[in-house]
């Protein structure tokens, strides 16, 4: 459930009478809607206002049975009335004579569709007219606190109520004027008009041939329903609350998710430098663990038991600590850098055709991209008894194809990995973990490196890869400090959907 779902269901629960409990201390609607009804019949026989031909107030008796044709069922105190059956007032506007040629930048404010949004109105480009033709336009012009609905077009069902400050108003012919006969309505009734239950019926009454519209007599029609005063006045304050209290998630969650991010990365980068935890002088220094993996490396090489490696160039430290080579940036004097090439193996994998897999779990995992790399595990849903290219447990995973750079340390054991991934095999006894922390840190670089229509890095754009080497001791201590302080940055922006879960049970009411 997003958080305009959440809202609507906050509604859908308010006009239903599920947000708030009722008070039975409270006057019922029905007692409020007759002093309504009463205070109409007196203006009706002063001539003030004119009765409605379509009025008749919706009601129901003691017993639910004596519902009358109404959408959903509501508390005993509550009261089921037509739009028009409590309004004063129901009729869009018209546009003045001259059309826009009319309008002017100061003067009276003319309300138009889209000044019109369920948060309120908003005047930015609102158009103005003048006093002459304010008065020549008395019947649409707006009072304080009067509903508009938006009544064309694609903004149709768009509501917002005037402020009490906005002064002198019209609108034209495309915003309908909403007012009741009891002001203190206007605030839910306005709530119950944004409410997915009125927008519904919106969408299936508009008529018009060439545009769609909402005419007065089916506004006057659609079906309310209406608590006690003293429980609308709860219900509103729930909402407002509630929304208040979503907009605060959502702009924390904004604002908390970006630095979490911001605040990963650059754990990373100091981490990959040198800068995270402090150096021990104790650590055996990195160029001596080098020395040995590059001696045993041309020992296997003169015995013929591996090739070497074209990638292969040398990045060594001269007397004044300088590199020769191309390096992304310096790194402490007991750290060195190394090529990929010359400490790790890496697999290309294989794909297999249908009839050499299946969704039975029989023989080894079948690994494909990156939909199998979930979080922080692998998920597997093929098999295959036909393995080609094998990674094995300990390995670091990279997806190389379509989605680059996602990465998992394989603890599956032996699986099967098609070409969108590549395996990085530990022959050195360096840290894994260390180098998956490097590659994280190197993201950019490897997509940048991805190419074609379909993006791809190849396993040149790995092996040649550049990478600083920590006394290993140090790697170990990079390691544990990296996990424990994303810990805590994961229990952050886990937190940050605590709020959504306060809601999660009103989703089930």
């Amino acid at each position: 459930m997003n958080t305009k779902q959440l809202r609507q269901k906050i509604l859908d629960l308010a006009i239903r009478g599920k947000l708030v409990p009722q008070d039975p201390n409270d006057e019922p609607a029905s007692v409020l809607l007759e002093r309504v009804r009463a205070e109409k019949e007196k203006l009706i026989k002063e001539g003030k206002i004119k009765r409605d031909k379509n009025g008749s107030m919706s009601s129901r008796g003691d017993d639910k049975s004596h519902y009358e044709n109404v959408p959903f069922d509501i508390p005993n105190s509550w009261r089921w009335v037509k739009l028009g059956d409590i309004a004063e007032k129901i009729g869009s506007g018209s546009t003045p004579r001259g059309g826009r040629a009319v309008y002017q930048s100061y003067g009276v404010v003319f309300i138009r569709s889209q000044n019109v949004y369920n948060g309120g109105l908003y005047l930015d480009d609102v158009a103005y007219i003048t006093d002459e033709i304010n008065e020549q336009m008395a019947g649409t012009q707006v009072q304080p606190n009067d509903i508009l609905l938006n009544i064309t077009g694609a903004s149709i069902g768009r509501s917002a109520i005037v402020p009490s400050d906005l002064g002198k108003a019209n609108v034209n012919q495309h915003v309908s004027i909403i007012r009741l006969d009891e002001r203190q309505f206007q605030p839910f009734v306005h709530k119950v008009l944004i409410s997915d239950y009125i927008q519904s019926i919106i969408k299936n009454v508009q008529v018009g041939a060439a545009q769609e519209g909402l005419p007065a007599e089916k506004q006057k029609e659609m079906l309310i329903p209406l608590p006690p005063l003293a429980e609308q006045h709860r219900i509103l304050t729930a909402i407002e609350s509630s929304f208040a209290f979503i907009d605060e998630i959502e702009q924390n969650k904004f604002d908390l998710q970006a630095a979490v991010t911001a605040t990963k990365s650059k754990i990373l980068s100091l981490a990959i430098r040198g800068k995270f935890i402090p150096q021990d002088p104790n650590d055996e220094p990195a160029s001596v663990l080098l020395d040995r993996i590059r001696a045993e490396r041309e020992k296997l090489i003169k015995a013929g038991k591996i090739k070497r490696d074209k990638s292969d160039s040398a990045i060594v430290m001269s007397d004044d600590n300088s590199y020769y080579g191309k390096i992304p940036f310096v790194v402490p004097e007991t750290w060195q850098w190394y090529r990929l090439s010359e400490c790790w193996d890496l697999l290309s994998g294989r794909d297999l055709t249908p009839s050499e897999y299946s969704a039975e779990p029989i023989g080894i995992p079948y690994i494909t991209g990156a939909s199998n790399f979930i979080d922080d595990e692998l998920i597997i849903n093929r098999w295959t008894e036909y393995p080609k290219v094998v990674a094995k447990n300990g390995d670091l995973l990279i997806t190389c194809k379509g989605t680059v750079g996602v990465m998992r340390i394989n603890t599956q054991g032996e699986v099967h990995i098609a070409r969108q991934i590549m395996a990085i095999r530990n022959r050195s006894g360096l840290n894994t973990k260390f180098l998956q922390i490097v590659m994280a840190s190197f993201i950019l670089q490897i997509t940048s490196a991805a190419k074609g229509i379909i993006p791809g890095i190849s396993r040149e754009d790995l092996l040649d890869m550049v990478i600083p080497c920590p006394p290993i001791e140090e790697q170990s201590r990079i390691v544990t400090a990296v996990d424990e302080s994303q810990s805590i940055l994961n229990e952050i922006a886990e937190n940050l959907n605590s709020g959504f879960r306060l809601f999660r049970q009103i989703e089930h009411r």
